[in-house]
């Protein structure tokens, strides 16, 4: 959607000081490096080469880990009847898929799995759903990647005369549920090293902490293998993947393209993707998987994670091939009505909003983000049903959108959710519009001065000769990329155009040769979708600064050095 232009920032240079401490590594590296913050050998180490072992927080650091772990194999004993209370995303569904193989593992029998309906229920626990469980004989639940907002649901589960394990790692609230255990890393009074684990993330935790207290068996190698699901979940989640994250999907990735899971296999075959990455995850991959809780119910999303059967496996991947192109269409016609009712906003609108009667709450999050990216301002998008609004928002990274909610919570019936992203329902006109009113006010506050255009962010100008096959071998250690740790981009100023070209069906790509004055050293670099905006006003012989992502192209057991174009201006 690339309308306004965008502002470009290069990263600041290395000092001398810093080049003396590592000099035996090649200057863009160095830069590269600089500007990840790695300063000691260490982190350079971790960085690059992860660890399995040494890179990971050891699970018992959580507080109350101990008291869950303790908990689970006392209702194990006991047989209890224990319930997966899990979330309906791709987070969640991997989460609960984690939780249940483990418990299962270890040999409980008693074991239910409960994700709320997006549609109906909404996100977290809730009240009926907790009335229900108690009815059916549960003793023990065990949320993931949710609970740390349910004070008042926590509460009844306790009346009911059941025990609540929380397993999370959103937003801190004003008030922490009272159950038996916490594991949410989030927590301000939380030991536990790394903040920023997916829910997936913390759910693997909890199963490294039982499969290693297991006396029975070993369990190594179980855990490893669980490491596809958390590696899916966490790049859905657009958790950064830095630390421990970073160690987690770089392994999960390898276990992922060797993955035995029946379900997952089918889903990858859909997808085409012979040997998957981060961006094969999140375009391929966690889109299908939350195509279920967006357009049905999330169940299937995590039946096709867990079934040991082909022909199910077969049936469901199909379903949830069909539900995605279902979802996509669905969002394309919502982004249309919300541009119209958008329009073009003004400097003093520093939050957008888009509402529409009849909307599906499990679409109005992907619109929010696809406006967000847009309009580089916060935005929440409503679906109204009677008098409830359901709304997600999507947000910059200068305003918390989720602490500004908790200033308006006197308007709303519900909310949670991080620093970008949150869910919220409101209750009645009056409380939307003095919602609307109140954030808009703290949006005008917080953004007074920002400048809210896109920004691409530079690691560091490169010659063109610089770019060779020894900056390709380096950039493989730099992936996984992903959030925290994007695709490097380059810049290499005054290029001569020698050629352009189009390409593609509707000549919607370009294709330039653009050559180095001095040295004149020629390079092909591609313009994907830029034609309409460039065509007209690009000649052979013009001027360009351009800013890229280097890589390699494969074609027929051919490598050749790729220069993707992010963006160009014309000196």
């Amino acid at each position: 959607m690339g309308d306004m232009a965008k502002k470009w920032i290069i990263k600041d240079k290395y000092n001398g000081e810093w080049a003396d401490k590592f000099p035996e590594i090649n200057s863009v590296v160095l830069q590269l490096l600089f500007n990840r913050g790695l300063d000691t050998q260490d982190k350079i180490d971790q960085f690059l080469g992860p660890d399995y072992l040494r890179d990971q927080g050891e699970p018992f650091l959580f507080r109350e880990m101990k008291v869950a772990v303790e908990r689970i194999f006392q209702a194990l004993d006991k047989q209890e009847k224990i319930v997966i209370y899990g979330d309906y995303d791709a987070d969640g569904v991997t989460a609960t898929a984690v939780v249940f193989l483990t418990l299962q593992r270890l040999g409980v029998k008693n074991l239910k799995v409960y994700i709320p309906n997006r549609l109906t229920e909404g996100y977290g626990m809730n009240e009926e759903a907790v009335e229900e469980l108690a009815k059916s004989g549960i003793k023990l639940i065990i949320t993931v990647d949710c609970g740390i907002s349910n004070k008042k649901e926590v509460a009844l589960a306790k009346e009911r005369g059941m025990e609540v394990i929380i397993s999370d790692h959103h937003s801190e609230p004003a008030e922490i549920p009272e159950a038996l255990a916490v594991i949410c890393p989030t927590l301000k009074k939380e030991k536990y090293p790394f903040k920023k684990l997916a829910g997936v993330g913390v759910a693997f935790k909890l199963a490294q902490a039982l499969s290693r207290s297991d006396k029975k068996q070993n369990n190594d190698a179980f855990e490893k293998w669980l490491l596809d699901l958390v590696a899916i979940g966490t790049i859905a989640d657009a958790m950064p993947l830095l630390e421990e994250n970073r160690t987690l999907v770089k392994w999960g990735l390898i276990v992922l393209n060797k993955t035995q899971r029946l379900g997952l296999r089918e889903l990858m075959g859909l997808a085409q993707a012979s040997e998957l990455d981060t961006r094969g995850v999140a375009f391929q991959i966690a889109p299908r998987l939350n195509a279920a809780g967006r357009m049905d119910h999330a169940n299937t999303a995590y039946e096709l994670l867990v079934t040991g059967d082909e022909a199910e496996a077969l049936a469901i991947a199909n379903d949830l091939n069909q539900k995605n192109q279902a979802r996509q269409k669905a969002t394309e016609e919502m982004l249309k009505i919300s541009l119209e009712q958008i329009g073009e906003p003004s400097e003093k609108e520093k939050i957008l909003f888009s509402t529409y009667d009849g909307w599906s709450p499990g679409l109005v999050g992907l619109v929010a983000g696809k406006l967000c990216d847009k309009f580089n301002r916060p935005v929440i998008v409503f679906g109204k049903s009677g008098n409830e609004y359901v709304a997600s928002g999507r947000s910059v990274p200068e305003f918390d959108i989720t602490g500004a909610l908790n200033q308006c919570r006197e308007f709303l019936a519900e909310f949670g959710g991080h620093e970008q992203a949150c869910g919220l329902t409101i209750v009645g006109e009056e409380n939307y519009e003095k919602f609307k009113t109140k954030i808009g006010q703290l949006a005008e506050e917080k953004l007074a001065g920002v400048e809210l255009i896109p920004s691409i962010f530079i690691e560091t100008e490169m010659a063109l000769k610089e770019a060779n096959w020894e900056i390709i071998d380096a950039l493989e250690k730099f992936e996984p990329f992903g959030e925290g740790n994007r695709e490097p981009l380059f810049i290499t100023k005054n290029l001569r155009v020698e050629e352009i070209n189009t390409m593609g069906t509707m000549g919607q790509h370009l294709r330039f040769a653009l050559s180095d004055t001095n040295t004149k050293l020629t390079r092909k670099f591609v313009g994907f979708g830029l034609s309409g905006e460039w065509i007209e006003k690009i000649k052979v012989g013009d001027r360009v600064d351009v800013v890229y992502a280097f890589g390699v192209n494969e074609w027929n057991g051919n490598r050749e050095l790729q220069f993707k174009i992010v963006d160009l201006k014309l000196v």
